[in-house]
């Protein structure tokens, strides 16, 4: 007879006596295994490699952005000091050229907070490609069971909830984690996740109501809020107590990150910091439109995924964290750096790791940048696989790869640290290294066919040096979409640089 579990699909037949109908499922360990076959569902054969039949897989078509770059039209490659960097990012590392220019389908949709600092390489068709082939892999290295994925700096939540959509569009339906478990340090984002989940349906409308009534008058609701959430943080700590007060606290959060100028901060004491963005009515009522649509779909994926999530440090985040599963850390960056440290430098993470305080949470730099690799090693020790993504300072690099080296030949290092331009500036270069973990073989092995599928789908032929590879000259469409491109681009650039007033 089958049996089957009735929330990942997986079956098998079954000819023992004992009846198996309730029993917990071995693959996700959340459903149950009940009688008979499913409509879809999938197998596992003998090397646990997943056999899907008529599973539902999104109509996922990744969307290309803009052309191209070259080299010379990034900051950090110019000059003497950047040609160096250039070298070393060619030497060591795998440079993915197209990165910003594949998107997954409709990839503002989860954009709930914006702007929100950290959130946009996180939607690319890159990293998603990426977490899921991990993810296939270390459903082998597990023997056939889901891994968990752990956000110990979960934030605003794109990484998990864009595979949450999308994730199955690369593994033919099977869903790649069996859950998320997330952390962050800041209170509103996991206080705005249990109202989601307290409210569900409602959580919109009641948000729209108050939103409106704010928008009436944008700059004394603007300064009033700022007002009341100068301690709003505490208000956080007692959601159970007093869950009217919690709800109204992320709500306020919610709408003064929405209209402001260039993304917010958080104090020391918890308080929002933010410069308003004059806006029309007009604009303030479209605005309103988006924040259904957007919040409507966060609220949908918080209520409709396994998904713990609790405001601590990511240290604690990380001690739940078991050997079948795959920790992704987009930490807090330092200050970029394209300096050159030398491969035996003594706890590389720390050269050149200047504190930039992104998220007004805390020290950023040398300091904590090292305690993120020990927290790093000692889940690769125990077999947990880790993503890390971060600035490409040459000596993150060289850090997160130590990580990797146990079984890695040194000169195959360079294929499990991926890097690419910001998403948003021509100043600074990024980094996506996947760390193994002892005894993932099949992890170990995923990296080549990242780049293999990459190319497959779109993007640049990285095993081949295409980025660096001499171009072709522009034929006059494309000539005309670069130069709209590059307007556009500046343009916000400048925006940027003239609304950012110091705090």
């Amino acid at each position: 007879m089958h049996i089957h579990c009735d929330r990942c699909g997986f079956e098998r037949v079954y000819t023992g006596a004992q009846n198996q109908d309730g029993m917990p499922c071995v693959v996700c360990g959340l459903g149950r295994m009940r009688n008979g076959r499913p409509a879809r569902g999938f197998t596992i054969g003998a090397d646990f490699r997943p056999a899907p039949h008529d599973m539902l897989v999104p109509n996922y078509h990744a969307v290309h952005t803009g052309t191209r770059s070259t080299p010379g039209d990034f900051n950090y490659f110019a000059g003497i000091h950047g040609s160096a960097y250039q070298a070393f990012v060619q030497e060591h590392t795998s440079y993915v050229g197209a990165f910003t220019n594949l998107l997954v389908p409709d990839s503002e949709q989860f954009a709930w907070l914006t702007p929100y600092t950290g959130n946009k390489h996180n939607r690319t068709h890159f990293t998603q490609l990426a977490l899921a082939r991990v993810a296939q892999a270390k459903f082998v290295d597990n023997k056939g069971r889901l891994p968990r994925l752990i956000e110990p700096f979960v934030g605003s939540g794109q990484i998990w909830l864009n595979s949450a959509c999308w994730g199955k569009a690369f593994t033919g339906g099977v869903q790649p984690f069996a859950s998320v478990v997330a952390g962050d340090l800041n209170h509103y984002v996991i206080g705005s996740y249990w109202t989601m989940r307290r409210l569900g349906a409602r959580f919109v409308d009641e948000y729209l109501k108050l939103a409106k009534a704010w928008d009436a008058d944008l700059s004394g609701s603007f300064a009033q809020l700022l007002s009341d959430l100068q301690h709003g943080a505490l208000a956080l700590t007692r959601t159970a107590e007093d869950p009217a007060t919690a709800m109204v606290t992320c709500f306020k959060y919610i709408w003064l990150v929405n209209r402001c100028v260039h993304g917010t901060k958080l104090s020391p004491t918890g308080a929002v910091v933010a410069t308003c963005k004059n806006r029309t009515p007009g604009e303030l009522a479209a605005l309103r439109t988006q924040e259904r649509d957007r919040l409507g779909a966060v609220r949908d994926k918080v209520v409709g995924t396994m998904f713990d999530f609790e405001c601590r440090d990511f240290r604690r985040t990380c001690e739940l964290a078991e050997p079948g599963d795959i920790v992704f850390m987009d930490c807090p960056f330092p200050a970029f750096s394209n300096g050159l440290v030398p491969g035996d430098a003594v706890s590389p993470e720390t050269a050149d790791s200047r504190t930039a305080n992104t998220y007004g949470t805390g020290d950023d730099g040398a300091a904590f940048q090292k305690v993120i690799v020990d927290v790093a090693r000692e889940l690769s020790r125990d077999g947990v696989t880790v993503l890390l993504c971060n600035f490409a300072n040459p000596g993150l690099v060289h850090a997160y790869q130590r990580l990797v080296a146990n079984g890695v030949a040194a000169g195959d290092l360079k294929y499990y640290t991926f890097t690419y331009r910001s998403p948003a500036t021509t100043t600074e270069a990024y980094q996506l290294t996947v760390v193994p973990g002892a005894g993932n073989r099949a992890v170990t092995a995923s990296p080549r066919q990242i780049l293999a599928d990459w190319h497959q789908h779109g993007g640049d032929d990285v095993l081949a040096g295409e980025f660096f590879a001499p171009r072709r000259v522009l034929n006059e469409t494309e000539m005309d979409f670069q130069l709209q491109y590059d307007a556009q681009q500046e343009r916000r650039e400048q925006e940027e640089d003239s609304d950012y007033e110091p705090q």
